[in-house]
């Protein structure tokens, strides 16, 4: 957050200005900060006001990962996940083969090195990622509304954007074994390797499969013919579609593949996200009217995924809290 909100200053301060990033968590030293996109969010959705800008040095130094909270060390490994399924199948296996600790100073250097690799051999040739750099939004295409819809005041459980991203990685692989583009196996490797590093593979059974859904609009991939996503036809490798790298992919086959990824109703997932922790520090300290206090009250709704939140003062209408 820290690096795209600097970074999008710095590219409309005086029409721009030097940019250097001093990534200091393992997703900004994997991603946010090797990058060209500088953007912020807004109420519709995530990074929709933004450019591309690129920094004039960026300055990685892992022995800062050491002073982190626990939960930020998988936060990034959901980014780092998604570029071993999509880029690189021996980095997934050496993931997968893995047994140390997490914040092992070794294991540490070597992925967050890996990454950046990954990321600037496509970054390098296609920086606004029209072709082959498509492979970074593999996993973000629902990755986004689902992060997006939880940091909503009222949902039980809010994500962080690894997080995000695990969840939106194992639906794609969904959607690719739904159109015959992978085999089926893709997705249960997806949800062993995030369990692995303790990232969620379930999408919270308090969200909305049609809020997810209209959130789609909002991504600049989406079109009338169909939302365009980057899809793998086996680990380590993106499917090439006609010469391009995004698939249409039709609502119908989405929305199937979002339902089958939902939680069923009371799965608890920890939410990692910052605006949880924003929540909670308001409604400790008895900043929010009790109207507006949701608990997980009362009888679930009658399948996963179709939205739900009860009030302290009176029921909320599903999905619109």
């Amino acid at each position: 957050a820290v690096a795209n909100v600097c970074g999008f200053i710095a590219s409309t301060l005086h029409r721009g200005i030097g940019l250097i990033h001093f990534p200091t968590t393992l997703l900004a030293q994997c991603d946010a900060s090797i990058s060209h996109k500088q953007a912020v969010n807004a109420p519709h959705g995530k990074n929709l006001v933004g450019s591309y800008y690129a920094p004039i040095r960026i300055i990685v130094d892992t022995d800062v990962l050491q002073t982190l909270e626990d939960w930020l060390l998988p936060d990034g490994m959901g980014e780092i996940v998604k570029h071993a399924l999509c880029q690189d199948v021996d980095l997934l296996t050496y993931l997968e083969e893995y047994d140390g600790a997490l914040n092992d100073p070794v294991f540490l250097d070597y992925i967050v090195r890996r990454t950046i690799e990954l990321k600037c051999e496509v970054i390098d040739i296609d920086p606004k990622e029209n072709k082959e750099a498509v492979v970074l939004i593999y996993g973000h295409t629902l990755g986004h509304p689902i992060e997006s819809i939880s940091h909503r005041m009222g949902t039980a459980c809010c994500l962080s954007h690894g997080q995000a991203v695990a969840i939106g990685c194992v639906i794609a692989a969904r959607v690719a074994f739904l159109m015959g583009l992978a085999e089926e196996s893709i997705i249960e490797r997806t949800e062993q390797i995030c369990a692995k590093y303790d990232l969620p593979y379930l999408i919270p059974a308090d969200q909305s499969v049609d809020r997810i859904m209209s959130k789609l609009p909002f991504n600049k991939t989406w079109t009338k013919e169909g939302t365009m996503m980057a899809l793998i036809e086996r680990p380590g490798k993106v499917f090439n579609f006609d010469g391009h790298f995004k698939c249409p992919v039709d609502d119908a086959t989405i929305r199937r593949a979002v339902e089958q990824t939902m939680a069923p109703f009371g799965t608890i997932i920890k939410g990692s996200g910052s605006s949880g922790a924003l929540r909670k520090n308001k409604l400790s300290n008895g900043d929010l009217a009790s109207s507006t206090i949701t608990t997980p009250i009362g009888s679930p709704m009658e399948k996963p995924g179709e939205g739900w939140a009860v009030s302290a003062g009176g029921s909320c209408p599903k999905g619109d809290c």
